[in-house]
Order: C-alpha cells, then structure tokens, then sequence
C-alpha cells in the first residue's frame, strides 16, 4: 500500500489539527510544509481546516476561483448573524441532511435555553429512579443544580435496536465545572449515573445526562461541521480526517452526511482514537 503524502485534518485548533496530521502521516513538524485551509475563528462551533502535505511532494492545491469561493464563504460568515439554525444551511431545504428541512428540525435552537419540564409529563418509573440518582449525585458533590426527567432532545433518532433510555436534564447556574473540556467531566458523570442507576432497576437502560442543553448544542456543532466538511470535500475531491470522536458524536456525523449526494463517510482506527473520514462518494 503506497504511503500517504498529504492529509486534510479538520479539528478544534490549528494546533490539535496539525498534530493528529503529523500522527496520520508518520512524520515531524520538520518533514512537512503545513497549510491552514481555515483557522476556528471566534466561534465556538468554528473548526480549523489544514492541510499537511510531505516536503517535496505536491499538495494539489484547490483552484483559485475555488479558493476565492472558499474566502467569499468566510467572509459572509463572519459578516452576517449567527442564525445558521434558521433555514437550514443557507441553501434552502437540505433534504440529504438527516431529512431535516426546517429550523424546527434543528438539535436546538443556538443560545436557546434548554426545553422546559412539560407540566403534565409524568414520569416513569425508571425516570424517577435516574432522576433521584443524578440529584443525590449532585448533592454528594456540592452542587447546587436541579435534575428532570425530558423527552428525546437529540434530533437524530433512537434506533429500534438500541436499548430503552432515558434522558435527564440538569438545569442551575455556573455548572461549566459539571461539562468540563469538551464534555469530558459529563461523559464521567453520565457513566457514574448509569451504573447506579442500571443496580436499581431490572431492564438495562441507558440513561443520557446532559448539563443545560449542552449536548443539543454539541450536536448543532458537529452537524454544522459535517456540512462545512462535506462542501470542502465535494469541492476539492479530497477526502478530509476528522479529529478522532467518541462514538456518539461520530454517529451524528454519520447519520447527517449519510444521505449527501456528493460525500460518504466511514471510520477507521482504534478505541479513543477512531475517527471518520469524510470522502467523495464513488
């Protein structure tokens, strides 16, 4: 198998970009000429974009009118407000997008507060169970928050297979603590409540904890990246690496590119380092 060259990496940062490029290629900073496609900007949904490509080897670079098109974008991004839930992605209904085909359809509505507790919602059993489990959690850590059962947020359907899961909002002020860097301390915190919840009730279930929205919004962001990386891959034929995902995430990828007409995706490596690549459609 002939080695790669170059690589397109899309990542939080120029840096964490250019690092798991060097770790695709196998090579140094020393070894490489780098390029940044487009830096994360201020945006907290924003990526970088690079391309790193082997000394001495060409990079095939985009066109120029693609390069001017790709800076237009840019520009009218940074220009105009940050409504990208409201008509889709700006270029009317994007019916390959996970079907959706209205701001309705969006994970959330960004800045939005998370959905209220539905008066009349009466929860299950299990749900009361979670609940009082993600509250007793909260009170052993000092924390001052409020925990309520709620309906699926996620715009991406559960499958049939999956097992049954209950999701459970937790609602406060100043709880950034409780999501950590990138979702790390929810991730920990949402494993922890499984576990105890799951010695309490008889059926295996999955319980979801999310801390004021923040996985719809993760969500938002990871949609809106897969239709960024889709336009960069149908434009330039290339195949783009993203930065390596826990599964859920890389599920939501999958699931809003997987009706594009112009890109697929698949995953490739190992445990907490599996990432998809986003590739022209054969």
């Amino acid at each position: 198998m002939q080695q790669r060259t170059s690589v397109e990496i899309q990542a939080y940062s120029v840096e964490e970009a250019t690092r798991l490029a060097l770790e695709e290629l196998g090579l140094t900073h020393d070894d490489v000429d780098i390029e940044i496609l487009s830096d994360a900007g201020p945006d907290e949904d924003a990526e970088a974009l690079v391309r790193v490509t082997a000394k001495g080897m060409a990079s095939q670079p985009v066109p120029r009118a693609q390069q001017a098109s790709s800076a237009g974008e840019q520009r009218d991004r940074q220009s105009r407000p940050r409504n990208r839930g409201r008509n889709g992605n700006g270029g009317g209904n994007q019916d390959w997008l996970g079907g959706r085909s209205n701001e309705r359809d969006r994970p959330s509505r960004r800045g939005a507060p998370p959905r209220k507790h539905a008066a009349d919602r009466v929860d299950s059993e299990d749900e009361i169970v979670a609940r009082d489990v993600v509250k007793d959690l909260l009170g052993r850590m000092g924390v001052e928050a409020e925990a309520m059962a709620v309906d699926n947020p996620s715009s991406v359907p559960l499958d049939q297979e999956e097992p049954p899961t209950i999701f459970i909002d937790v609602v406060g002020r100043d709880l950034g603590n409780l999501i950590g860097r990138r979702g790390d301390h929810l991730s920990h915190i949402q494993y922890l409540v499984s576990m105890l919840v799951n010695r309490r009730i008889e059926t295996y279930t999955r319980v979801i904890v999310d801390v004021e929205g923040y996985r719809s919004r993760r969500e938002e962001s990871l949609v809106g990246l897969a239709e960024r990386v889709a336009r960069q891959v149908a434009r330039s034929q290339r195949p783009v690496v993203l930065e390596p995902m826990p599964p859920n995430e890389r599920r939501i990828i999958h699931i809003a590119l997987k009706s594009h007409p112009d890109v697929a995706t698949q995953s490739s490596g190992e445990g907490n380092q599996r990432r998809i690549t986003v590739e022209p459609r054969g």
